[in-house]
C-alpha cells in the first residue's frame, strides 16, 4: 500500500475525460510540483487562474450584466480560497428527482488534513468522536484500511434557504497509512428522510477509496516518488 503525498487524490485524478495519453502523463507531472507548494502558494496560482477565466468571460458578457458577474465571480473565488484552507481536494454536487418530483440536490467533498503521527484505527476513530454535533455511527475496517463514521443533521439559519430548513451529513475519515494525513470524505444531501440510502451510497464510496497509485507504469515513471514512499519501500519492499 502506497503512502504517497497525492494519494486521495487518484480518485479525481484518473477520472478526468478528454485528455490524452501523453497529455495525462504531463499534467500529471505538473500537479506533482504544484504539490509540493504551500497553501498561500497554491491560493496565489489559483487566483491568478481564475483572474485569467474571469477576464476572458467578462468579454462574453453584456455590459449591463457584468457587474452582477464580477460579484459572483468574487463570491466564487471566496467559497474557493476556504475550501483550499479547509483542505479539501475535490468538490462535485449533483441533482435528481425524487419520488414525489422535489428536487433533491446532494455534495460530496473530498479533504485531506495533516494530522500528528497516530496509528490509523486510532486516528479514525480519534477524528470522528472529535466533530461536535455528530453522531459516531462505526469504525469498520475498509479495503483502503481502518475507517470511521458520522452522520448528523444539520438546521440552516432562516435567512439561509426557507425551503430547506435541514440537511442529512455523512462523514468517512480515513486516515492515510502514514499516519500523518487524514482524508475526510463528506456527503451532504437535502433528501433527509432517505437518509439510509444515502448513507449506503456513501458507504460504498468510501470502500472504493484507494492509496495505491492506480496509473499505468509508464506515467508512474513521471512523477518523482516521495521521501515517504522512498522510507516505506526501504522497509517493506
Amino acid at each position: 500500500m502506497s503512502a504517497g503525498r497525492p494519494s486521495l487524490l487518484w480518485m479525481r485524478e484518473v477520472s478526468a475525460e478528454g485528455i490524452g495519453t501523453k497529455e495525462l502523463g504531463d499534467a500529471r507531472a505538473e500537479f506533482h510540483e504544484h504539490w509540493k507548494y504551500g497553501s498561500e502558494q497554491i491560493e496565489e496560482l489559483t487566483g491568478k487562474f481564475a483572474d485569467s477565466v474571469g477576464e476572458s468571460l467578462l468579454e462574453l458578457v453584456p455590459q449591463e450584466q457584468q457587474a452582477g458577474f464580477l460579484e459572483q465571480l468574487a463570491q466564487a473565488r471566496a467559497l474557493t480560497s476556504e475550501m483550499q484552507r479547509e483542505g479539501v481536494v475535490s468538490f462535485a454536487i449533483g441533482a435528481h428527482e425524487g419520488d414525489d418530483g422535489a428536487l433533491l440536490e446532494s455534495v460530496v467533498m473530498l479533504a485531506r488534513r495533516e494530522i500528528p503521527w497516530t496509528p490509523p484505527k486510532l486516528a479514525a476513530a480519534q477524528a470522528a468522536t472529535a466533530r461536535k454535533n455528530a453522531l459516531p455511527i462505526a469504525v469498520v475496517d475498509l479495503p483502503c484500511g481502518p475507517g470511521a463514521f458520522t452522520e448528523s443533521l444539520v438546521e440552516l439559519p432562516e435567512q439561509a434557504d426557507s425551503r430547506q430548513r435541514s440537511l442529512y451529513e455523512v462523514t468517512a475519515y480515513l486516515p492515510f497509512p502514514d499516519g500523518r494525513n487524514l482524508g475526510v470524505l463528506t456527503l451532504t444531501t437535502t433528501a433527509v428522510d432517505a437518509r439510509e440510502n444515502y448513507r449506503d451510497i456513501h458507504r460504498a464510496m468510501a470502500e472504493m477509496v484507494s492509496f495505491d497509485n492506480p496509473l499505468p507504469e509508464e506515467f508512474k515513471a513521471q512523477i518523482p516518488e516521495s521521501e515517504i514512499e522512498a522510507s516505506v519501500r526501504a522497509v517493506f519492499g
